[in-house]
């Protein structure tokens, strides 16, 4: 009677061996699709802001070379206050639209760099999750081996004893 009691017991603790093994496989499903994730956050980030620097760029270089053709045109007549106010409001213009592109860069960057944080918080959880589960299942591990040796000696005390 007592080998029933012990294979009760083995099969409740393989069961359960059996969830948290699941429960595993399912959390490093959760990390690989996280890590893949958190790849792509860092390649588009990284797209965006070299797409936004470039136009940065460009609309900076586009503002320098009108100012250099008007200036151009304002010294072949002569005006030179009118062309150093002209020169200081253009560079003051490519000043400003310099330090937007900068501050809108950064703000990407910032919210980007939260994003990313987030991901690898959800991803250190799930690790100490799995790394939880996996401490369980050797521990119920364990206590199944010794509950299948207290089963084989039962069996074989129990059997029939011929003289």
């Amino acid at each position: 009677m007592g080998y029933a009691i012990f294979t009760a017991r083995k099969l409740m603790l393989t069961n359960r061996i059996n969830q948290i093994n699941f429960r595993i496989m399912q959390l490093s499903q959760q990390q690989q699709t996280l890590a893949k994730a958190a790849g792509d956050m860092e390649r588009n980030l990284s797209w965006a802001k070299n797409i936004f620097g470039s136009i940065g760029s460009t609309f900076t270089q586009g503002l320098q070379q009108n100012m250099n053709i008007a200036a151009y045109g304002m010294t072949q007549g002569g005006n030179t206050q009118a062309l150093s106010d002209f020169l200081s409001g253009g560079y003051q213009a490519m000043q400003q639209s310099t330090l937007m592109f900068s501050l809108v860069g950064q703000m990407v960057d910032a919210q980007s760099q939260n994003q990313l944080r987030n991901v690898k918080d959800m991803e250190n959880q799930i690790e100490l999750e799995r790394k939880n589960l996996e401490t369980q299942v050797k521990a119920l591990t364990a206590e199944r081996e010794s509950v299948e040796k207290a089963e084989d000696n039962e069996i074989k005390n129990s059997a029939p004893k011929f003289a």
